[in-house]
């Protein structure tokens, strides 16, 4: 793999034996800086977040929806001097700037990616608070928040999870440094463990944002008003009809299967599709992923991964609450 910021041999060094804190460059998160006068008034419009609620100490997490509630992108959107910066995997992050840039051109808002390009990292571990300190930040105090350091911000996703943004030559003077760097799993299996989604090409544009429980992680206002696809997301809170959300499942396998992969229910002696992989790491044989099933499933229901070996899938608890 090779960005502007991370070369082939640096990312081939990395490992998945980490111990008590690492840092992980995420090469597949990118970030667009979105500035101008209308930023925010112009995304209060277009995302499921309330704009008016951030602050220079806070992040948010959202979506940003078609005109029939599907997801093009979620992210997490911070505020950067004048400018709001939208972090988010680099599929996703295309698809929706492609449509952000499309009606940007009636409002006074401008988008890019590289003038001042970033990188992202992901920093966990249960040492990770010392680690945070050792990188020069101060401490969020709580999920949701965002601390600036000289050179960089670091957002707290949730307990020893965090996402570390900087410009690009910051950036590879840290993969020259002395830290402890760790490959990019790592970090998306705690991703993962956490319930959090993120869209990779074969989603986008297919699941509202319900589907990915973004209303149990603070990613949908239900009283700011309107947005693109607001009138889908509101009447599946209001008025029922969600069907689907999203579990944590794990095997003891070496298949590593890409989103949409099929996931099968047991009825009797047969076999049916319920649905599909959002997100799936594998570290040393064992199996970590994201899926997108009947939100009446449960532990007892036996699970399966369709692969040419169909592999048993064991249904892990959810970090938070879906009601």
């Amino acid at each position: 793999m090779h960005t502007s910021w991370l070369t082939a041999e640096q990312y081939a060094q990395l490992s998945t034996q980490v111990h008590d804190a690492y840092l992980a460059p995420l090469p597949a998160f990118q970030v667009l800086a979105i500035s101008g006068p209308d930023n925010r008034k112009y995304l209060q419009g277009q995302t499921t977040c309330d704009i008016e609620t951030l602050t220079a100490d806070t992040f948010l997490r959202g979506a940003h929806c078609d005109a029939k509630g599907k997801m093009w992108a979620i992210f997490q959107l911070f505020a950067k001097d004048d400018a709001l910066l939208m972090v988010a995997f680099r599929d996703e992050l295309q698809a929706s700037a492609a449509q952000l840039k499309k009606f940007g051109v009636f409002s006074k808002v401008s988008f890019d990616q590289t003038t001042e390009p970033y990188a992202v990292f992901g920093l966990g571990g249960s040492q990770a608070e010392q680690l945070v300190t050792q990188l020069g930040f101060s401490l969020p105090a709580a999920d949701g928040q965002v601390s600036h350091g000289q050179h960089g911000s670091l957002l707290r996703l949730a307990a020893a999870h965090f996402m570390l943004v900087l410009p690009q030559t910051q950036a590879q003077q840290l993969m020259t440094a002395d830290w402890p760097l760790a490959a990019p799993t790592v970090w998306l299996k705690a991703h993962i463990l956490q319930g959090l989604a993120y869209l990779e090409q074969p989603l986008i544009g297919e699941a509202v944002p319900q589907m990915l429980n973004l209303q149990a992680i603070d990613a949908i206002s239900f009283t700011k008003g309107c947005y693109i696809g607001q009138e889908t997301v509101a009447r599946l809170k209001y008025r029922g009809g969600n069907k689907r959300a999203s579990y944590i499942l794990h095997a003891n396998t070496n298949e590593l299967p890409v989103a949409g992969t099929a996931i099968e229910l047991q009825l009797d002696q047969n076999w049916r599709r319920i649905g599909q992989v959002i997100n799936a790491v594998n570290i040393n044989d064992q199996l970590w992923l994201l899926a997108l099933l009947p939100n009446d499933i449960t532990p007892a229901d036996t699970l399966r991964l369709s692969a040419e070996q169909p592999v048993l899938l064991q249904q892990l608890p959810l970090p938070y609450s879906l009601n």
